[in-house]
């Protein structure tokens, strides 16, 4: 997945839009959720800023709304301090 534009040119397969969103990162059914938010999005993936420096598996649930009842999976693709890339993962994966 290509990360961002080099010399302006953008160079993801979907281009993202900005996103200024509250979330959450669930890592395990009994942890307790992340908070973060969402940067930018499109239909394969997303930028997302956590809310403190912690480690975060290679695959993980993002929680877009309160109750929990609209989530992606993702899969960690990037990192740079706090922010991350992610790819969401399609059903053939």
């Amino acid at each position: 997945m290509a990360a961002g534009p080099r010399n302006g040119i953008e160079l993801r397969r979907k281009p993202r839009r900005q996103f200024r969103y509250r979330a959450k990162i669930l890592t395990s059914e009994k942890g307790a959720p992340r908070l973060c938010s969402i940067a930018d999005i499109s239909e394969i993936g997303a930028r997302i800023v956590l809310a403190k420096d912690e480690e975060l598996p290679r695959r993980f649930l993002l929680l877009l709304s309160s109750q929990g009842d609209a989530r992606r999976i993702c899969r960690l693709v990037w990192r740079r301090g706090l922010t991350i890339g992610v790819e969401f993962p399609s059903s053939q994966s």
